[in-house]
């Protein structure tokens, strides 16, 4: 029967999660370690082709600095959230509101363990950041005006989007004025929103009990522990989110909502083009959704349009120096061949180590599944028409950004930050091998304590500060 619950096999026994984990580790410490080798030795060695700690790209080993306080306290207190919460939820299940509230406390835990310095200010006074400039900003308007001319004298993460990636940060900070507060804004607002869009979206396809759990695996994710505190990466990833779950929606009030998720989005980063092969997958699909998916590039279009006749900036021309500036000596690929292919390799690793060896493999057991059960030798199985979407989502989410790897996109990597607008699609092929499996509350609970313990060994260990 399609999609029907396969007995035979179950998610992951606790022999398995400490096989895959010792795997998991081994293979980062003996890749990191060719992948070094082969960088200083078979090849003349490119500095900046491979980061210290492969294949995390901004990583510093903090166990050394840890305050005992701190350390101890935070990942107690964490443990002990959890451990509560997973008993209040086998008793009473479904309910999206403790598995909020446990992302947000174990977030905060867990960026706590080197100190409230660390954790809620210091991703905030980097001196590369958007942050860096948006206090000094006292007419957003004439930056705007001013952006291109200016464009290449600011900080690096300024010069390479587009102006409302720092102004987001002058709105914080005269909202809030502190750091501290700026991070806590950005966590209590990203977070709750994400995870309840996220239910959302696999509720249109799965059962509501599937929908339930992956939402708490993606609270859990080292991803969203680590850098949905502070980074503005965690609004452009649940604006994302958010797009492509309204446009999933049949009403044309949820156009406007896509809309103005794009609008926003596409203000804070040039790589909003990652979600347009997405929308046009689902609107090929839903012969409804092709005139509103028309309107809206014709309103990104005309509102772009407006803003250089008004204010003049340009911004395909701002695109353009931003790509000049990341890549001033052409195409990486044949500027700078070694580096495009060990940084291919290290976004892609770094994009699978935050997701977790045990929700890679789970999700690629989900894709066998959804292309045996969704997709037959002649095309769509009509007998599975509920999960087409999923499939669609997911494939063209996952094709779309290999096309943005290939064009030379996160030549420094940092896509466990850069791009966890990924995540959350990535989740679709899990929630599909979850309804397939029907997995007994331990068996959920190991796996989620697995993904968990992940995100808190690794805050442990190091600091991401980018």
């Amino acid at each position: 029967m399609v999609g029907s619950v396969d007995e035979s096999e179950s998610l992951f026994s606790l022999r398995e999660i400490l096989v895959i984990g010792w795997i998991g580790l081994t293979s980062v410490v003996a890749a990191n370690v060719i992948i070094r080798w082969t960088n200083g030795g078979l090849i003349e060695k490119i500095q900046g082709a491979t980061p210290t700690y492969w294949p995390i790209s901004i990583f510093t080993f903090r166990l050394g600095r840890l305050r005992p306080a701190w350390a101890i306290g935070a990942t107690v207190a964490a443990i002990v959230v959890f451990v509560v919460t997973g008993a209040y939820c086998c008793r009473r299940k479904n309910r999206l509101a403790p598995v909020i509230v446990t992302g947000l406390v174990l977030l905060g835990l867990s960026n706590l363990v080197h100190g409230f310095d660390h954790g809620f200010v210091a991703p905030l006074a980097t001196r590369e950041g958007y942050y860096q400039m948006a206090p000094g900003i006292a007419d957003p308007l004439a930056f705007i005006r001013d952006y291109e001319a200016n464009q290449l004298s600011y900080v690096v993460h300024a010069r390479t989007h587009p102006p409302g990636s720092v102004l987001t940060f002058t709105l914080f900070d005269r909202v809030f004025g502190s750091r501290a507060l700026i991070s806590a804004a950005i966590a209590l607002v990203s977070l709750p929103t994400s995870a309840v869009l996220l239910y959302r979206l696999v509720g249109t396809y799965y059962e509501r009990d599937v929908a339930w759990y992956v939402t708490v695996l993606f609270v859990l994710l080292p991803a969203v522990q680590i850098y949905y505190l502070a980074s503005l990466d965690a609004i452009i990833a649940t604006l994302m989110l958010g797009a492509v779950y309204f446009f999933t929606r049949k009403s044309w009030f949820a156009t406007l909502g896509t809309f103005a998720c794009l609008l926003v989005v596409s203000f804070q980063m040039f790589l909003f083009v990652f979600l347009l092969p997405v929308l046009a997958a689902i609107a090929l699909d839903r012969r409804e959704k092709r005139v509103p998916f028309v309107a809206i590039l014709i309103g990104l279009v005309g509102w772009y349009a407006l803003v250089d006749v008004a204010l003049g900036y340009d911004y395909l021309h701002s695109f353009l120096l931003a790509s000049n500036q990341q890549n001033p000596e052409g195409f990486l690929l044949t500027a700078k061949p070694a580096w495009y292919v060990y940084s291919r390799l290290e976004d892609i690793a770094e994009l699978a180590l935050f997701f977790t060896p045990f929700l890679c493999l789970l999700a690629i057991r989900g894709a066998r599944a959804l292309r045996r059960d969704v997709l037959g030798s002649g095309g769509w199985l009509p007998a599975n028409a509920s999960e087409r979407e999923p499939v669609l989502i997911a494939g063209v989410a996952i094709g779309s950004f290999a096309a943005l790897l290939a064009a030379g996109v996160y030549h420094t990597g940092e896509t466990a930050r850069g791009a966890m607008y990924l995540y959350p699609f990535l989740l679709l092929p899990v929630a599909a091998a979850v309804k397939r499996t029907a997995p007994a509350e331990r068996e959920r609970w190991l796996l989620a304590a697995a993904v968990f313990g992940q995100s808190l060994l690794m805050q442990l260990v190091g600091g991401y500060l980018w």
